[in-house]
């Protein structure tokens, strides 16, 4: 029987990227996304690589419907990759903003991480050698003002991932975590980077080479990916850093560059 790659957040960015990185190296994938969100167009650009792909549209915050995809997969399709891909962010002062907002960051970047790998996880064991990619950020390892529950959220990624990847190492799944620095992948986040001057540009790295980083070192079984010498010189200095100067300073730049 066929194995597939699950991909959360395939529908642009780096999850479309991956996504057509993983196609092209003859891997099934079942892609999901918000409905609406060009989706289709993805499966079949995934197809055309030789592949079988399937697509899901629906809520990551909507828990039934993610529940209910992973007993589909778990029902009709051996899986050996899972890529944690889908994420939300924004820099907003945390009185201003509704109690969706910080719901909605939670919901898809902790919760639906969580929930997806626990169902799916079964799968996995039953077809290893087995993958599990999350995707984190820089921001993970800088508490920050004006950003709160993001960098939050990308930190619970970090030891989420440390935990699980000992936990399943006996069964032969391999978990990585991704940390990553600036992408352009939208106007606001392009915009973002190009009012950071040339640190911003300097940092930058296409989502279409992060995505062929974070597949091969992946399949490596590499920790802790950092695509980019710079952002990798930059993940290890950060970590020298006291870390209430790093939120000091990290604070003072979203306040002046992003609100």
């Amino acid at each position: 029987m066929s194995k597939y790659a699950v991909v959360t957040g395939a529908s642009s960015g780096l999850g479309k990227c991956i996504a057509l990185e993983l196609a092209k190296r003859k891997i099934n994938t079942l892609l999901t996304a918000l409905p609406g969100e060009n989706l289709p167009e993805v499966c079949e650009a995934c197809r055309r690589e030789g592949t079988l792909s399937e697509c899901f549209e629906f809520d990551m915050t909507d828990k039934p419907a993610l529940v209910d995809f992973a007993r589909t997969v778990n029902e009709k399709y051996d899986i050996f990759i899972l890529v944690n891909n889908a994420g939300l962010g924004g820099s907003r002062r945390i009185d201003d903003v509704p109690l969706k907002y910080i719901d909605t960051i939670i919901q898809v970047n902790v919760a639906a991480m969580a929930i997806l790998t626990h169902e799916l996880v079964g799968n996995l064991k039953r077809n290893a050698a087995s993958y599990v990619l999350n995707i984190s950020s820089m921001a993970g390892l800088i508490p920050t003002g004006y950003k709160t529950v993001y960098p939050a959220s990308k930190a619970f990624v970090k030891h989420f991932s440390l935990g699980m990847r000992e936990e399943l190492k006996p069964y032969g799944i391999s978990v990585s975590f991704a940390v990553l620095g600036p992408m352009p992948t939208r106007q606001e986040i392009i915009s973002r980077i190009n009012r950071q001057g040339w640190i911003g540009k300097s940092l930058s790295v296409s989502p279409e080479k992060v995505a062929r980083i974070c597949v091969r070192k992946m399949f490596r079984k590499v920790r802790t990916i950092v695509p980019g010498k710079l952002n990798s010189l930059s993940f290890h200095l950060i970590k020298l850093i006291p870390e209430h100067l790093r939120g000091m300073l990290m604070s003072k730049s979203v306040r002046k560059n992003e609100l």
